[in-house]
């Protein structure tokens, strides 16, 4: 998948956004230690499948051999991806919600933004 400028801005923010929510605490940090309330801990699965959904998008060599296949599965592939993602990632209810519990989908709704404004029609013409 080849990122427009646009695409580009949002994929690096929603990977910088997940990295923030894996480091900053998901609970309060007065009943838990900063090592229990991190988001990482909790998350490690959905965190590599977004890894995985990011080396899709920004890596181009394997966004060209996946082009292959059409740019529609590729897309459909995305969203099955982080869909797992948020499934996985919010089955935790903290006692009360910070911000790196909240970064945690925000990042993979940012993500999907850049996918879209970068994904191609099926006439080959590209969104803008």
């Amino acid at each position: 998948m080849i990122l427009t400028s646009i695409g580009k801005r949002f994929v690096y923010v929603s990977i910088l956004m997940m990295l923030a929510s894996m480091l900053l605490p998901w609970d309060s940090l007065e009943d838990y230690s900063y090592s229990e309330s991190m988001g990482l801990l909790m998350n490690v699965i959905p965190a590599i499948i977004f890894v995985c959904a990011a080396a899709i998008v920004v890596l181009k060599p394997l966004g060209m051999i996946l082009s292959r296949i059409g740019t529609n599965v590729v897309f459909l592939i995305l969203c099955l991806m982080n869909g797992i993602v948020l499934y996985t990632g919010m089955q935790y209810y903290p006692d009360s919600y910070t911000i790196g519990y909240f970064l945690f989908p925000s990042s993979i709704i940012v993500f999907m933004l850049g996918v879209i404004f970068s994904t191609r029609r099926i006439d080959g013409t590209q969104n803008s």
